[in-house]
């Protein structure tokens, strides 16, 4: 009986665990790339904190009162962008565009609300294809 309660435990403990988010999309020619989702972040009020163009990443944050809490507590977005071109692909034919989507909290990236996500999704529809 005591098994089965920790493998009970074990299994719900799993089951609410939180990670971040991982998109993927293949990329749009016509959309430059980086230029795209620099300036799609950018028009989303994420401020860019980090990027190196010849790796092909951006990471972006945005602070926003957190809904859920009456104290009004900011939380922070986080978006990871990779352009990951073609050539480093071996299965694919397209550019791809990966985003990472998370909650920074105090002990690392949480699993990213529904805003996020939201903004995310966005981005892919703007520089990716459908």
């Amino acid at each position: 009986m005591k098994r089965l309660a920790l493998l009970i435990a074990v299994t719900v403990s799993m089951a609410c665990a939180v990670h971040p988010l991982i998109m993927t999309r293949p990329a749009s020619v016509q959309a430059d790339g980086l230029d795209c989702v620099r300036a799609t972040l950018q028009r989303l009020g994420y401020m860019i904190t980090a990027g190196d163009r010849s790796l092909g990443f951006v990471r972006a944050e945005r602070m926003r009162t957190r809904e859920d809490f009456p104290t009004g507590r900011l939380i922070t977005d986080a978006l990871v962008v990779n352009y990951i071109s073609a050539g480093t692909v071996d299965d694919n034919p397209d550019d791809l565009i990966q985003v990472r989507v998370a909650q920074v909290g105090e002990h690392g990236d949480l699993a990213p609300k529904r805003e996020a996500i939201a903004d995310a999704e966005h981005l892919l529809d703007r520089c990716g294809k459908l």
